[in-house]
């Protein structure tokens, strides 16, 4: 059964979403990539090109990072479950500068030797 975090629990999941979006500003593909997985099977999907292995995901970062500003947006409290070794992150971005434009972020992370790493995420328009 999953548990909804609350309280320190969060703080590894926090610090994951501080530095992801770090990493998004500073356009450090090394770091952002180190949040995922490190074998060849990592997943996005949603805004962008739907991408399935580690390579790809790289690639498409060290594309965005070339060719464009940092996303910015104003990140809403994350709800996270956790079932043993696996969470789930849920949050909604508010994109600066727009008061209609809200983005829905699920990421599902794995715990490798204590390190809570990106799975998957699906970045997607929010409905409302």
């Amino acid at each position: 059964m999953s548990v909804k975090l609350s309280g320190e629990s969060l703080t590894p999941f926090l610090h994951i979403v501080k530095q992801y979006d770090h990493y998004i500003q500073t356009k450090d593909v090394h770091g952002i990539m180190s949040l995922f997985v490190t074998d060849d099977e990592p997943h996005s999907f949603g805004l962008h090109v739907n991408l399935n292995e580690r390579e790809a995901l790289r690639k498409r970062f060290t594309e965005y990072f070339d060719s464009s500003e940092p996303f910015e947006a104003d990140m809403g409290e994350p709800t996270v479950y956790q079932f043993g070794e696996a969470a789930c992150l849920c949050m909604i971005l508010q994109v600066k500068g727009s008061e209609e434009t809200r983005i829905r972020v699920t990421v599902f992370l794995e715990n490798h030797s204590g390190q809570w790493l990106i799975r998957h995420q699906h970045i997607s328009q929010s409905p409302v």
